[in-house]
């Protein structure tokens, strides 16, 4: 079982750290082809907040969400219009935001679960706060922000963010990739 110490990351393997950066990329492009409109950034976000380092957490949303765009454009045909571009940096900013939040709640002295899941939440809403308040400058549909939609969007962050866990979890598992840290890293 994870535990507290363990977060974030202390390589065992020279360049982990890096590999975890590459993994979150990856599942980015992943989940951008198979859910287009819905790429988990909140799953992506939160869960780099708490088993990346900070810097490292950065790097993997940054190019999480370039790797989404570039899958989005190049491969899925998204339209190349103002307002397009212009939704591409507001779903950037909002990852960014999700991010922040979620690294926010790692300041709280809780234990693990909470801290996920608070993790986890945090970036929800403010990803979600983000986008509508995009709506306010950029062409939206009516129902984008529906209580199907936002449910919809929840749904799959949650199981990408599960997804990404037990990955996690099965490495610090095998204890080869991940080790414990002496005393609690994240007060």
């Amino acid at each position: 079982m994870l535990e507290r110490n363990q977060l974030p990351l202390r390589p065992v393997a020279p360049g982990f750290g890096v590999a975890w950066v590459v993994v979150i990329s990856g599942a980015s492009v992943a989940l951008s082809l198979f859910f287009a409109c819905i790429a988990p950034f909140v799953a992506l976000a939160a869960v780099s907040a708490v088993i990346l380092p900070r810097r490292m957490a950065v790097t993997a949303v940054l190019l999480a969400w370039l790797a989404n765009q570039v899958v989005g454009y190049l491969v899925l045909g998204y339209p190349q219009t103002w307002d397009s571009y212009a939704w591409g940096l507001a779903i950037g900013v909002a990852a960014f935001a999700c991010l922040a939040a979620a690294l926010l709640v790692l300041r709280l002295s809780a234990d693990l679960t909470v801290t996920m899941a608070g993790a986890f939440m945090a970036g929800f809403v403010a990803y979600e706060g983000v986008l509508f308040a995009a709506t306010a400058v950029l062409p939206s549909g009516e129902g984008a922000f529906s209580a199907a939609v936002v449910a919809d969007v929840l749904l799959i962050n949650s199981l990408a963010a599960i997804g990404l866990i037990c990955l996690h979890a099965g490495a610090a598992a095998g204890r080869a990739l991940v080790a414990r840290q002496p005393g609690p890293v994240l007060s």
